[in-house]
């Protein structure tokens, strides 16, 4: 394996960008600024559903990126790992939660008792410093979650913490480890609708298929040299095509068509490697943007909000849709930067007091 893969930045950026537009519509919609059957066609068809690919994505490239900056470890160092999660994973979130508590009681005036409207026991904040409350709050659990990372942080925690035995399985044996993986999805897929909380979150939202996804990004990524580029091009393209074009609902359970249809996005982006190798300008344009991806996605879900509030009450098109779109990427973006900017101060001064030092 390399040590990066141009078509991995590429997935990510999608991803975001995915993630975006539909938040952004769905907002839309919930805002009362647009009808659904106005804005729907915008986002899904018969088969496909720019969120599930835009996640599903995020999941794979996520399992794969972990997987890829372990591969020269031969055993895992379990405390340095979770140490590091800590510090990538939670510390971030615990960033954005304050930032956005405190911009939100300054640009409408409310406290905490009129912000905090769920109900919540005050130790269930517990949850919050897990970064699980919006996850869990998807469940109906009372919680203090402001929105921030939403239900996709605590699924990408609970996976984070299992990831030292889904890379020891890769590591023993690729083959057993994938079927029994396929075994599990298409047990769990069959019993999901009896789960007393299908209704209120499903499948491909529930960290119990995540997972799937996370671990095939994981073992994709360590075999991903030794598949060839034209068949990662050739054998996906019949889900893709269908998918997009297909006038009607294919009979196939929701779960396992979203599974079959990341991967194969996923492929057809590493088999366009090459491809991405030739613009060395772009991919590194995308490469930086990537690098904040994860406060990206911190950030995204509230400032969309916030900023498609803002139009309540005016005619808005489809025109005014794409100007949006562009504003919230470009504003997210800022958000994300500063984000990470905040985070690295610690970093810097440790820099600047060590060049001191060895100055002195």
């Amino acid at each position: 394996m390399k040590k990066r893969y141009a078509f991995m930045d590429v997935i990510r950026f999608v991803s975001m960008a995915a993630i975006v537009y539909y938040h952004m519509i769905i907002t839309l919609y919930l805002s009362g600024i647009r009808q659904l059957e106005s804005v729907q066609f915008l986002f899904e068809n018969d088969n496909i559903h720019v969120a599930t690919v835009g996640v599903g994505l995020f999941f794979m490239i996520s399992g794969a990126g972990l997987m890829l900056s372990t591969q020269n470890e031969e055993h895992l160092n379990l405390k340095k790992y979770y140490k590091k999660r800590f510090f990538k994973v939670l510390v971030p979130f615990y960033l954005v939660y304050l930032m956005w508590l405190v911009a939100f009681m300054l640009l409408t005036g409310e406290g905490l008792s009129n912000i905090y409207t769920s109900g919540a026991n005050p130790l269930a904040f517990i949850f919050t410093l897990l970064g699980m409350d919006a996850y869990l709050s998807s469940f109906g659990v009372a919680t203090f979650s402001l929105g921030i990372g939403e239900w996709f942080l605590g699924a990408l925690v609970i996976i984070y913490l299992i990831f030292p035995f889904l890379r020891w399985a890769i590591k023993k044996s690729k083959l057993i480890s994938l079927i029994v993986a396929i075994a599990y999805f298409i047990i769990l897929i069959n019993v999901y609708p009896f789960f007393p909380f299908a209704a209120k979150v499903p499948g491909f939202v529930n960290v119990l298929c995540k997972v799937v996804e996370f671990f095939l990004g994981m073992l994709l990524i360590s075999v991903i040299d030794k598949l060839p580029r034209l068949l990662c091009l050739i054998a996906p393209l019949p889900v893709i095509l269908v998918s997009l074009f297909l006038p009607y609902t294919l009979p196939i359970n929701q779960n396992l068509l979203i599974l079959i249809q990341n991967l194969s996005f996923f492929l057809f982006f590493a088999g366009l490697e090459g491809l991405f190798n030739k613009i060395p300008r772009v991919i590194k344009v995308i490469s930086v943007l990537c690098g904040f991806s994860y406060e990206f996605y911190l950030v995204h879900h509230v400032i969309i909000e916030y900023m498609t509030i803002q139009h309540i009450g005016v005619p808005f098109s489809n025109k005014d849709i794409l100007v949006l779109f562009i504003e919230e990427l470009a504003v997210i973006t800022l958000f994300a930067i500063l984000v990470k900017g905040i985070l690295n101060i610690p970093k810097l001064m440790k820099r600047l007091k060590s060049q001191k030092q060895s100055s002195d």
